[in-house]
């Protein structure tokens, strides 16, 4: 087996988009694809997976043969979690028992994404040491996960819990709160984004990096990512409408309760980031400069109009 062959379950997913794009030299990588299909330029790079299915998994193993597995395929979405209790325990908890029991079976290095939804929001900010304790089933899918993985996982896991996640996604993927705002600003309609919900919201390439360097440190354990900033979801809202050209003022803030979700989010789950700066060497980014890379990255994108004088 080589040693250098990467697994990215959820390739499609922001995370795994960032993760590929950001991989180091030297590594083959292979990603995984559920609902939605890889870019053409990534096909020969995807396999598909069903998380539900063991005979997936195992072809999915048998035909990469990974040295390590960045797991990060799991109904991501909050509410759907909430909803749909079974699906979730299905694919978040079962699923990544069946990953962790594959890379025993293959000698694979396990990376799992959590989510600091394993904490309630009531005494923040937490490091890595802290009680978990959710106030939503898919905070509390989180912590049986890691506590599987701790108990009966494979040896030498990792386990990193990122906050609150935005950037590009592939074309066709689920919003996160960036990108959900700039769709309602876009189309002309007001942002409503919690006042009473605070986060240090972290950018995907650079939750990316901290990834890549506990990998090649070869760290286990557990690793809190966040951004650089702490502040609530309604400045965080402003703060994207005026890096992007809008009115502020079209953001208006209101009470989480009023947004109609149905999970309860915790109020505020900051991190303290200390570990990860000091033992990974990464710098967290603020939400301006995470603002500008996005800026940047669509207006490379945006296709160029020819100059009919010239």
């Amino acid at each position: 087996m080589s040693l250098r062959r990467m697994l990215i379950t959820g390739g499609t997913g922001l995370l795994g988009k960032h993760l590929l794009e950001t991989a180091p030299a030297g590594w083959t990588v292979f990603a995984t694809s559920h609902h939605r299909p890889p870019p053409d330029e990534w096909l020969d790079r995807f396999l598909p997976l069903e998380l539900r299915d063991a005979a997936s998994i195992q072809q999915v193993f048998e035909s990469v043969r990974p040295s390590v597995v960045i797991h990060t395929a799991s109904i991501g979405s909050v509410d759907e979690a909430e909803c749909h209790p079974e699906l979730a325990h299905a694919v978040n908890v079962e699923g990544t028992q069946g990953i962790g029991n594959a890379c025993v079976t293959y000698g694979s290095r396990l990376v799992f994404i959590s989510s600091n939804a394993v904490f309630d929001g009531r005494h923040p900010p937490y490091d890595e040491a802290a009680p978990l304790q959710a106030v939503n089933r898919y905070g509390a899918l989180k912590i049986e996960a890691e506590r599987w993985i701790r108990q009966d996982g494979p040896p030498h896991a990792l386990v990193i819990r990122p906050l609150l996640l935005y950037g590009w996604p592939l074309p066709g993927g689920r919003d996160n709160t960036v990108t959900r705002w700039l769709r309602q600003l876009e189309a002309g309609r007001s942002v409503e984004a919690a006042e009473d919900i605070y986060s240090m919201p972290l950018y995907a390439e650079n939750c990316s990096q901290v990834i890549w360097a506990a990998v090649r440190q070869r760290r286990t354990g557990t690793y809190h990512v966040a951004g650089a900033d702490h502040l609530s979801l309604l400045a965080f809202a402003r703060l994207t409408a005026r890096a992007f050209g809008y009115d502020e003022r079209r953001v208006a803030g209101v009470t989480s309760a009023r947004l109609g979700m149905a999970a309860r989010r915790p109020t505020d789950t900051s991190f303290v980031t200390v570990k990860m700066e000091r033992e990974l060497g990464v710098r967290p980014l603020g939400v301006a400069e995470g603002l500008a890379i996005m800026q940047e990255r669509r207006a490379a994108a945006a296709p160029k109009v020819a100059c009919k004088s010239c």
